[in-house]
């Protein structure tokens, strides 16, 4: 049987096809590629781009095309995933101009640095424990409002302290609060934050504690101890649990020992605590405990306490 040589020949033809094709489409996105990578403008002009805590790696790269810092939406990110650097993008405040190419572009937002950085404070926190690199004037305990701060690189404590103050300044305006009991107002929200989570349980522990002060009954907050024992030891995690001879340290942060509120802020705190202390919910609760059903329980009188205790701590 004879074979025709046309359907290899074919077949070559096709194969030639399908190479020639294929190296136009590499050319191609070599081309597309290379000229997304290039600067979006000849354009010398630093302009400000802020990478919030938790912005993804694409929500980046559409913001960098949005304020036309690159050619395309998703350029940067396919560029910084290729490269799996997307890990090493820092929070912050950067300086970039749309005459930087990727490259640059992705230098400036890891290693070439920030010209700002993020400071969170967390609700709760005492100042040990906020991280900075920053040390706080410990009189400032209870007037650094939760919340994350833009913070340039150039500022000294002072400028980071101003810059807190005038955000708890503005927070708590609202709430109308007269200077001559701002203090006690802030004590007595440090409390709640470590004592309660809802804005019912705050409201309500908020009342009880005032209740107490008002006949001179000793308040027993754990988290006033925790603090005391944790000025003077420091230790690597705050607000651990109490033991016995804790409840015997001597310090005016003592409820236990001492009546009336703790000398100062035990820990600073959020909003919620702030306006909890200045909106008490009237009761004649005295006692309350928190259940290991995860619910908060209230007593009149210490015989109901004490049930409580059997019933939701036992």
């Amino acid at each position: 049987m004879h074979l025709s040589p046309r359907p290899i020949f074919r077949n070559l033809i096709s194969m030639k096809k399908v190479l020639l094709l294929s190296a136009i489409c590499a050319l191609l996105l070599i081309f597309i590629g290379y000229w997304l990578y290039l600067p979006a403008s000849n354009i010398v002009l630093n302009r400000s781009f802020v990478i919030n805590q938790g912005d993804s790696l694409k929500t980046i790269s559409l913001r960098l095309h949005k304020n036309k810092f690159t050619k395309n939406k998703y350029a940067f990110f396919v560029y910084a995933y290729l490269l799996n650097k997307s890990k090493d993008i820092k929070a912050g405040g950067f300086k970039i101009s749309a005459s930087d190419n990727l490259s640059q572009i992705l230098a400036k937002l890891t290693i070439s640095g920030s010209y700002d950085f993020w400071l969170k404070i967390i609700p709760g926190q005492r100042i040990e424990e906020i991280t900075s690199k920053f040390s706080f004037d410990p009189s400032l305990e209870g007037y650094l409002f939760p919340d994350s701060y833009l913070i340039p690189n150039y500022f000294t404590v002072d400028d980071a302290s101003s810059t807190i103050k005038n955000n708890f300044d503005n927070k708590i305006s609202n709430l109308n609060i007269p200077k001559n009991n701002l203090s006690q107002n802030i004590t007595l929200a440090s409390l709640l934050e470590r004592e309660a989570k809802t804005k019912t349980d705050k409201q309500i522990v908020a009342g009880i504690i005032n209740n107490r002060l008002k006949i001179g009954m000793a308040l027993q907050i754990d988290a006033s101890v925790q603090y005391a024992r944790d000025l003077k030891t420091h230790p690597a995690k705050y607000w651990q649990p109490l033991t016995r001879n804790d409840l015997k340290i001597v310090s005016p942060y003592n409820t236990y020992l001492n009546t009336g509120l703790p000398p100062r802020p035990i820990c600073n705190p959020g909003q919620g605590s702030i306006f909890a202390a200045t909106n008490p919910t009237p009761s004649d609760y005295l006692y309350y405990i928190h259940g290991t059903d995860g619910v908060m329980h209230y007593a009149k009188t210490l015989s109901e306490h004490n049930q409580n205790i059997s019933k939701y701590l036992r």
